[in-house]
This record gives C-alpha cells, sequence and structure tokens, in this order.
C-alpha cells in the first residue's frame, strides 16, 4: 500500500465572487426569458383583447418598452414596461382599475401680448404662442373653459384585467432553476 498525502486550499472569497458572478449571470438568462414570453404573448391588432388575456397593441409600442435588468449589487431582476409615458396605462392592463381624472386646468382670462393656446392640436393639448389682438386672448380663454368643460363630462375609463406580465412569469417558473443549475464554474 502506497501512502500519498494531499492537502487542499478552500478560499471563500473566490468562491463567494464565482457564485455571485453566476447568479448574475443567470439573473439575466431568467429575466430575458420572462420578457421574450411577455412579448410574444402580446399581438398587434387594431381592436381591444378580451378582458383577462393579454392586451393588443396597434403600434408595438407595448412589445417594445418591455424591458429586464438584472442588478448586480442585490441579486435582482425587474421586468416590465418602461414607457415613462405610458407606464401608468399598462399598469392598468395588468391589474385593472379606474384611470385618474385628469385636473382641470387653472381658469385664467388672457389679454394681448401674454401667451396662451391658440389652437387644439389634440384633446388636452394646445398649440400656444403670443397672443396679438384681444380676438386671440379671449380664444385663449374660451379654449381653456371648453377643456375644463369637456374633462368634467368625461368619465375616466375603466381597464379591465389583462395581464400580460404574470401569465409570462408563470409560464416560465418551472424553467427558472435550470438557469441556475451548473452555473458557478
Amino acid at each position: 500500500m502506497i501512502g500519498i498525502k494531499t492537502t487542499t486550499r478552500f478560499n471563500t472569497s473566490t468562491l463567494k465572487r464565482k457564485t455571485d458572478q453566476a447568479s448574475f449571470r443567470s439573473l439575466g438568462h431568467a429575466g430575458a426569458a420572462v420578457r421574450l414570453t411577455a412579448r410574444r404573448s402580446i399581438r398587434r391588432r387594431k381592436k381591444p383583447s378580451r378582458p383577462g388575456s393579454p392586451p393588443h397593441t396597434q403600434t408595438g409600442r407595448l412589445k417594445r418598452s418591455i424591458r429586464y435588468e438584472a442588478n448586480k449589487s442585490i441579486p435582482d431582476v425587474v421586468i416590465g414596461p418602461v414607457n415613462e409615458i405610458a407606464g401608468r396605462l399598462w399598469h392598468l392592463h395588468e391589474h385593472g382599475g379606474i384611470a385618474k381624472k385628469r385636473k382641470r386646468l387653472k381658469r385664467h382670462r388672457f389679454r394681448a401680448g401674454e401667451f396662451g393656446p391658440v389652437r387644439v392640436k389634440q384633446p388636452g393639448k394646445f398649440a400656444r404662442a403670443q397672443l396679438q389682438t384681444a380676438a386671440q386672448a379671449n380664444r385663449a380663454t374660451r379654449l381653456i373653459e371648453q377643456e375644463n368643460q369637456r374633462r368634467g363630462a368625461i368619465r375616466p375609463p375603466r381597464y379591465p384585467k389583462r395581464p400580460f406580465m404574470r401569465p409570462a412569469l408563470d409560464a416560465n417558473r418551472s424553467r427558472l432553476p435550470k438557469f441556475w443549475r451548473d452555473s458557478v464554474r
């Protein structure tokens, strides 16, 4: 019988660094998989989807706004739409609810020489310019009053649930452990 002597070293800092790198890489893969599933569930259609099914998009803007970001300092990944303007709308589609009622505009009696609205570009949006005449100033005052009447008359829209992120996560739940399997090298 031959006697063999071995020594082993266990370096905890190297192991911690390797596991952190593997976890970050795996979180990125998991975030990408969930994002891809969510993007594929949203169809481009002119008509709205049925309540309970993923929303339809006319322009593809919702599909393009879904992103993921893995955080290295805190092992975490965030997945979802990032569009700042329409972010509230996507939240309403995911969870359902009533949109906030728009605030009324401040009443103001415009005078010639001031800046004010000269025409309506779309509901709630105005082209603004320096008002040259008293007639333009009166029209600007009327535009503000008409917009306030419109905002008071319109009931805020109610959105039924059209979830797209939760079903994407549920569809990938069984795949998630596979991203971490054999990830530490």
